[in-house]
């Protein structure tokens, strides 16, 4: 889940991040946070399991009230975003390279951690394309492994974010 306010006032936005760093903490349930092109804050993290209403703003209502809570100056700026996809998660909790036919890669795993991850993945991933070396990449590739108990994923998972909230404490 993610969301993004409107274009943060000058005066604001200098106190925030203000050398452009991309930043995350260390919970389970992640929150990432960094200042686009146009100056709005984005601020994402894990929501609820069901699928979210777009017209329900309650379903990112934890994001709202953690923004303001790390940046108590941005009380009063609207939220102009919001927007969710899914995360890839393995089994190990680390990223993966596949290659499931010769010369064709694929890149999963970021566990919700995409933002630096990935661009330093895709990185990598360009290099080799364009060098072949396989020296370069970060991770080998593996085979694809099947999920066990793939059917039961929404139970666990669910039962995995109630603890990791518990465990995490509030914000």
């Amino acid at each position: 889940f993610q969301i993004a306010t409107e274009p943060l006032p000058e005066a604001v936005r200098r106190t925030i991040l203000p050398e452009g760093h991309v930043s995350s903490d260390a919970r389970n349930l992640l929150l990432y946070y960094r200042i686009d092109h146009t100056g709005r804050l984005m601020l994402g993290g894990r929501g609820t399991f069901q699928d979210p209403d777009p017209s329900r703003k309650d379903h990112w209502s934890h994001l709202e009230s953690a923004v303001h809570k790390l940046f108590p100056q941005t009380a009063g700026i609207p939220i102009a975003y919001r927007w969710c996809g899914r995360v890839a998660i393995t089994r190990d909790y680390f990223p993966h390279i596949h290659e499931p036919a010769p010369g064709l890669l694929i890149d999963i795993g970021c566990q919700g951690r995409g933002v630096g991850l990935q661009t330093r993945m895709g990185q990598a991933l360009a290099s080799y394309v364009h060098s072949g070396d396989r020296s370069v990449l970060p991770v080998a590739p593996t085979d694809i492994k099947a999920f066990p108990l793939y059917g039961l994923r929404r139970a666990y998972v669910a039962a995995a974010i109630a603890w990791y909230k518990m465990t995490d404490g509030g914000l």
